[in-house]
């Protein structure tokens, strides 16, 4: 048996060895994607002395060596810097002084330690975003992204129906069908074996294939449409109201950007009639809805977010400027539960990571933090409509834009709930299509002088045809 796997491992060692040699970065991101959403470390781990390793870290160690082989010898062009990727290079920067300057190496009640949270959260989602954004940049390319993303966003609404229908025998890779394993069992989860990366990462396939359906006329049209209604299914699937509200707010953004001012008006009519008729007939459902837990685990969900905001506004007060450090709150935030000041049950937080990543950066890294975090997310959505708005560009580049935009939507409300810094394959996704963006900039040329570009550009989109064709 031991011959065996040596033999496996030297044949992977070759086989690596000549894809970092000869192989395609576009074709290693696409790997490390799949690899890291499908067979990371639920799928298979191995410990090496103290390290423990899975296939998608080996992948990512492989994907950085075959890009750094790729500038050495001038296959990647070196494109200038942006602001969008000097506030992320600030942000992260930001983010590890204050790693640095604490205790970064013991963790506290289970949660990771303040250096690997940096790295797996942060660090290694950098790395994706230079490396995409080094990428050689054309239609092809971004429409080959896009597809990918089609394809898979179809697989994973066929595991999540699979898994609320109880199929498991549809189910692959079979750790899905492991309740011991994740979060989230119950709900759709698909290979991530968590309910918000699963849901977020099928808004991204959502917004793929409404922007890819934009370049096609016929038949396409009707297929990328049922591919977009799958994603829109497995979304449903999850369970859980924040992916619900971000794909909302990103079919929003899509709408409100793409469609013509007639199909806009009665998309976004009827979502707000559809919205008042559910919540005077549902509001107690709503409020109540589980999500798969018992209906106490839903209260003390809920009741939890209230005591994380209010115990970080007691440690924002106390370090408002640098914040407690990166990775610490789990640790400073036990000296706040004894409070008794306030009628909240704090004791019930003392072992739970934050579920806020806004306040999560506020109090970790104080304001200075806090305004990069936010400036970072300002300046992917400005550069994305920069994209967007050129409208001499082609339509091909400008889809990227708005797929951007609405890929921002989706992600703030899951960030307003959930812990998103400690979702690895979340923040791989998302700075991927950040690194995308940021290299697409140098592509797009920026609308003619002569007025107020704005309203010139909107006088221009009403009697344009694109519109008409992105939603007909």
């Amino acid at each position: 048996m031991q011959f065996i796997v040596l033999l496996v491992a030297l044949a992977a060692l070759l086989w690596g060895a000549v894809f970092i040699l000869r192989g395609s970065l576009l074709t290693g991101c696409i790997v490390f994607v799949v690899i890291n959403a499908c067979f990371g470390y639920y799928f298979l781990h191995f410990n090496v002395g103290s390290i423990s390793l899975s296939l998608d870290r080996l992948v990512l160690v492989a994907l950085c060596a075959m890009f750094a082989l790729a500038w050495r010898t001038g296959r990647v062009e070196g494109r200038p810097l942006v602001r969008m990727d000097a506030v992320v290079l600030a942000f992260f920067f930001w983010l590890a002084i204050r790693t640095f300057t604490t205790d970064f190496r013991n963790a506290h009640h289970g949660a990771p330690s303040p250096l690997w949270h940096l790295i797996v959260g942060y660090a290694s989602p950098l790395l994706l975003y230079w490396i995409a954004r080094q990428l050689p940049l054309d239609r092809r390319v971004i429409g080959l992204i896009q597809k990918f993303f089609i394809v898979f966003g179809v697989y994973l609404a066929c595991t999540g129906i699979a898994e609320v229908s109880g199929q498991w025998w549809a189910v692959f890779p079979k750790h899905i069908a492991d309740p011991d394993v994740g979060l989230h069992f119950g709900r759709a989860r698909g290979p991530m074996v968590q309910a918000v990366v699963y849901g977020f990462t099928l808004s991204i396939c959502l917004m793929c294939a409404l922007v890819y359906r934009m370049q096609f006329t016929g038949n396409k049209r009707f297929v990328l449409l049922g591919c977009a209604a799958m994603s829109c299914a497995g979304v449903f699937c999850c369970y859980t109201r924040c992916v619900w509200m971000g794909a909302a707010l990103a079919l929003g953004v899509f709408i409100w950007l793409a469609a013509s001012r007639r199909v806009r008006t009665v998309v976004l009519s009827g979502t707000c009639v559809l919205g008042l008729l559910l919540a005077a007939t549902q509001w107690e459902r709503l409020q109540t809805f589980d999500g798969g837990r018992s209906a106490d685990a839903s209260k003390d969900s809920a009741s939890m977010r209230v005591s994380f905001a209010y115990v970080s506004w007691q440690m924002f007060k106390d370090n408002p400027l640098l914040g407690c450090g990166f990775g610490q709150y789990v640790r400073e935030k036990d000296a706040y539960l004894s409070d008794r000041s306030t009628s909240l049950t704090l004791e019930h937080i003392r072992t739970e990571i934050h579920h806020n990543l806004f306040l999560s950066i506020l109090v970790e890294t104080g304001l200075i933090g806090f305004v990069l975090y936010l400036t970072m997310l300002g300046t992917m959505s400005t550069t994305a409509w920069y994209l967007w708005s050129s409208w001499e560009a082609p339509l091909w580049l400008r889809g990227h834009g708005l797929a951007m935009l609405a890929i921002v939507a989706a992600y703030i409300p899951n960030a307003l709930f959930q812990p998103m810094g400690h979702m690895n394959i979340a923040h791989m996704l998302f700075f991927f299509f950040g690194g995308l963006t940021s290299g697409l900039v140098h592509q797009a040329r920026p609308v003619s002088s002569g007025g107020s570009s704005t309203n010139r550009l909107t006088a221009t989109q009403r009697k344009s045809p694109v519109p008409l064709q992105v939603m007909s």
